[in-house]
């Protein structure tokens, strides 16, 4: 084997030209594949960062009557014990805020449209939630400002309003009565949660007590849902187990609460994404299967191109078993060599995007409202990367066996008369 080897890297070596090309091509097609698959994760990774950052936070935790029911936004079935829920997830380190959401009715007088309100607790929703930071006009709701409220920017532009200005809002109260008061607008969002966008309204917990209510503001404990962040795990995968085994554990220790982990608040997400990254892998399947034709042409020129040679070889005794490893030794070499590079500037450019990223906010500001904002970076994925290199030596091997072969059922004698 050590004698087939010498020879295989000579004669790679030899033709040059065709291993540089056929290589190139195999570099290219991996390189791209580890930094797709990279950039792809990333975009997911972003995406569930700015669900848990602005609508679905890591863990959400409500009554599993209302979860039932949740269609209906059932206000008659708060989660009884909120603030000993926030008490438990404060004694665990765990930031939280409580919240009620709550469908209801936004005029400026003239129009109505429906939007779906969070009452929030202004100066623990920070803790959790962004939207605080994404005031793009006016402030956030705070306790000098009773009577008040935030909401999308393009919700404001459908309705022509801006801060300063009046609204009237109403909704169905807990008795399933209708109430309505008036509301001054203190601030504008604009997130990369377009529904925030389109159909965000936020106000106090203290107002929304006495609109939903119908009582002197703070009367009732009337919580729906308690919202709490979790540290950014490493990758998308390890944030998402983070995330189980914190629900499984807070299940553990508040029997009759239901706690949903980001796995099951953006469950429909990340199976598309599990389905996604599937029919990633096409595309280093087509730039290999042409790398594969051209380890095929270069294996074949090299055969024809030494006809004589094997004819020789063949006479000393080399077996037609040893001709084909030969010329599978070619192929392998070339693949080793073409994977090898592919995986190194892969990882280049995975190092690029994880330190450095791609800045979206240019294309946010010139497309407006984009689902995903920030910078975005790649993802480190060690699967991929061995993938890649595997698969590229394997279409070498492949792609050298029939030529391989040919040289093989040469006869000798025919081969050392060839011209």
């Amino acid at each position: 084997m050590g004698t087939l080897w010498r020879i295989a890297l000579r004669n790679t070596l030899r033709h040059k030209r065709r291993t540089i090309i056929t290589a190139i091509v195999m570099t290219a097609g991996i390189s791209c594949f580890i930094a797709f698959d990279s950039i792809i994760a990333g975009m997911d990774r972003m995406a569930i960062d700015n669900m848990e950052a602005y609508t679905v936070s890591s863990l959400k935790l409500r009554n599993p009557a209302y979860v039932d029911d949740i269609a209906a936004n059932p206000l008659d079935k708060p989660l009884a014990n909120g603030e000993a829920v926030l008490a438990a997830l404060a004694s665990r380190g765990i930031a939280a805020t409580p919240r009620i959401r709550f469908v209801a009715s936004l005029s400026n007088y003239d129009d109505s449209i429906p939007v779906l309100a969070d009452a929030v607790d202004p100066g623990r929703d920070a803790s959790v939630f962004k939207v605080a930071s994404s005031v793009k006009q006016g402030s956030w709701l705070g306790p000098s400002t009773p009577k008040s409220v935030v909401m999308g920017a393009a919700l404001a532009d459908e309705l022509g309003l801006k801060v300063g200005d009046g609204v009237l809002v109403s909704a169905q109260t807990v008795s399933d009565t209708t109430n309505a008061d008036e509301y001054e607008i203190v601030g504008l969002v604009d997130t990369p949660a377009l529904e925030i966008n389109h159909s965000g309204l936020f106000m106090s917990l203290a107002d929304a007590r006495e609109l939903l209510v119908a009582q002197a503001a703070g009367a009732g404990p009337l919580i729906t849902e308690v919202d709490a962040a979790l540290p950014r795990g490493a990758t998308l995968g390890a944030a998402v187990a983070s995330g189980d085994r914190k629900a499984g554990e807070l299940r553990a220790a508040l029997p009759g609460v239901r706690v949903d982990p980001i796995s099951s608040l953006a469950k429909d997400y990340l199976a598309l994404r599990n389905a996604k990254s599937k029919y990633s892998f096409v595309l280093i399947l087509i730039v290999l299967l042409i790398a594969a034709v051209g380890i095929v042409n270069t294996i074949l020129m090299s055969i024809y191109s030494r006809v004589r040679e094997i004819g020789v070889l063949r006479a000393y005794g080399m077996t037609p078993r040893d001709v084909t490893r030969l010329f599978l030794l070619e192929g392998l070499a070339v693949g080793v060599v073409g994977s090898a590079l592919g995986v190194a500037l892969g990882i280049f450019f995975d190092f690029l995007m994880i330190a450095k990223g791609f800045d979206l906010t240019s294309m946010a500001d010139r497309f407006g409202s984009l689902p995903l904002s920030g910078v975005l970076r790649g993802e480190w994925n060690a699967g991929a990367i061995v993938f890649g290199f595997a698969f590229g030596v394997v279409v070498s091997l492949v792609a050298a066996l029939v030529p391989a072969r040919q040289a093989a059922r040469m006869n000798p004698t025919s081969a050392l008369r060839f011209q």
